[in-house]
Parts: C-alpha cells; sequence; structure tokens
C-alpha cells in the first residue's frame, strides 16, 4: 500500500535523535511512501531550527521518500540548488517550478536575476 507521508517523516529520518525515527524507519518497510515538493519545502524552513546538510540530504530522501513523477523530482532538486546559492525557500521552489515547466516568472522579487528562469517584471514601469 502507497501511503503519502509530511514533513514530520522527513524530519524523523534526518534528524540523528528523533522520537519518531524508529516508527518512521519501520514504516519505510511497511509501506511504499510517497510525498510532494511542499514537504521538501517545509524541510528547507526547518533547517533554520535543525542542523543539517540539506543538499546531501534531499538527494538522499528522495531516494526513499520520491514524490509523485519525474517533474516533481526535478522541482524539488533545482529549488535546493537555487536555496543553496542563496534565495529563499519559496523563491526557490517557485523559480524551480517555472523552470520545470519552461516558463518564466511573473513577479516584483529580485531573486530571479541569479536564477535559470527569466523574470517578467511585475512593478510598474517607473518602478523598475
Amino acid at each position: 500500500m502507497t501511503v503519502y507521508v509530511e514533513t514530520d517523516f522527513l524530519l524523523a529520518l534526518a534528524e540523528d535523535i528523533d522520537w519518531l525515527q524508529d516508527s518512521a524507519e519501520d514504516a519505510l518497510v511497511e509501506y511504499d511512501v510517497e510525498t510532494s515538493p511542499f514537504s521538501y519545502l517545509e524541510l528547507l524552513l526547518a533547517r533554520e531550527r535543525y542542523e543539517f546538510d540539506y543538499v546531501p540530504l534531499v538527494a538522499n530522501l528522495l531516494e526513499l521518500v520520491p514524490v509523485q513523477n519525474d517533474e516533481e523530482t526535478q522541482v524539488v532538486l533545482k529549488a535546493v540548488n537555487c536555496y543553496n546559492e542563496g534565495m529563499t525557500a519559496f523563491d526557490a521552489f517557485h523559480a524551480a517550478t517555472a523552470e520545470t515547466r519552461g516558463m518564466d516568472v511573473l513577479s516584483s522579487g529580485k531573486d530571479y536575476k541569479d536564477s535559470e528562469v527569466s523574470r517578467v517584471p511585475l512593478e510598474p514601469d517607473h518602478e523598475k
């Protein structure tokens, strides 16, 4: 049976000591697990509270806890790269989603200038 897991499951696997770790590891044996890019976004946000090397962690977790399809996998991997290069977690996921879908992003955010996605300015012409 496939079950959907959320961020507490990922954190249980990521942390050296977590009260849910044994349960999460048992679930990996008992179930096929799947999550969404949102759980990986939340994992990046949790990084501020927890100390872990998130780049290899996410790559390894994607092997254990996949997202639904290859496109979502690309979004997560690209977002982690954007985040690693200094974007906020949210902008990183927006940039990665737009890039994966082959789209520009309509935004006033300046973080996109250093990403692979092109930004279409949302701000009025006189404020660019």
